[in-house]
């Protein structure tokens, strides 16, 4: 019963966790969507390869160069939304270069975001974590029905 209620606990602290990252992610979405000037921009990929059952490459970091007034270069790089990054999509150019459009913050030049990542719900956010969403699902629930299953029962008229 014990072990039950202590894996009903865990699912439901996970579950907490990832819905508060979401939430906190959706917010910086809305607040750029509200508040952000859009400029043309250049992202730069940092991608890292390895080599396993095959080659398989990540983007590690995305830098965005704009100009934050005319003649004022800017490179920043890019802040994850709710712990995952957004990269731009197109033809790169020399130097894993794409153009893109960025949205950026006029108090706070180090909120620019790709103007694709404002594009995203929260459910597109949501798939980045369907493993912690899916064991904190099956914890809840496995611990809840375990809970059920193993309360003491009355048995009454039983003499």
């Amino acid at each position: 019963m014990l072990t039950a209620l202590v894996a009903a606990l865990v699912g439901t602290l996970l579950l907490t966790s990832q819905i508060d990252g979401l939430r906190r992610g959706r917010a910086e979405l809305a607040s750029l969507r509200e508040h952000g000037v859009r400029v043309p921009a250049h992202a730069r990929l940092t991608v890292r390869c390895s080599e396993g059952r095959g080659l398989s490459c990540d983007t590690t970091a995305v830098w965005l160069e704009f100009d934050s007034a005319p003649g004022r270069p800017v490179s920043v790089a890019e802040k994850k939304i709710d712990g995952s990054l957004y990269v731009p999509s197109g033809r790169r150019e020399a130097g894993d270069r794409v153009a893109t459009t960025v949205v950026r913050d006029p108090a706070d030049l180090d909120t620019a975001q790709p103007a694709g990542a404002l594009n995203q719900s929260v459910l597109d956010l949501a798939v980045h974590h369907w493993l912690a969403l899916t064991i904190g699902l099956v914890l809840l629930g496995g611990g809840i029905t375990a809970a059920v299953g193993g309360w003491p029962r009355r048995t009454e008229g039983l003499s």
